[in-house]
């Protein structure tokens, strides 16, 4: 069983620190490294591809200076992702139910789903419930 200094001494080791984060963003702020070190990789290759074109540089200077004032969030947002992971390995998109089970957040949150989808989700239920033991029937439509 993992004990709470477990888990602290699993956070200390990967979380992320903010002075490291600014210091990133100083020195390589326009190339998108410090949202590589905060996690956000899809933004940061946007980043760097666009600081090596005239025009994208045009575009990532404004976005560099305006990371100075996200970087505290951005930073504080993957810690708490970092501290979820640790405190039973579910992700910020999942909740628990009564039973402390995971409850997934498109199951949480009902949508309106077409007649295809209804039917994915009715035949998915219905081999949950069997255990995924049923054997295949051929239907007629």
């Amino acid at each position: 069983m993992t004990t709470t200094l477990d888990k602290q001494m699993a956070f200390e080791a990967n979380r992320k620190s903010m002075g490291v984060a600014y210091l990133l963003w100083f020195l390589f702020g326009t190339l998108g490294i410090h949202r590589f070190y905060a996690g956000r990789t899809k933004s940061a290759v946007v980043m760097l591809l666009l600081t090596m074109t005239f025009f994208g540089l045009v575009v990532t200077l404004p976005w560099w200076v305006i990371d100075a004032f996200l970087l505290p969030n951005i930073v504080r947002e993957k810690n708490f992702e970092t501290m979820r992971l640790i405190d039973g390995g579910v992700p910020s998109g999942v909740r628990r139910g009564e039973d402390g089970a995971p409850i997934p957040a498109q199951a949480a949150t009902p949508k309106a789903m077409s007649k295809t989808d209804r039917r994915r989700e009715e035949m998915l239920e219905d081999l949950r419930q069997t255990g995924y033991k049923k054997e295949r029937r051929d239907r007629t439509f």
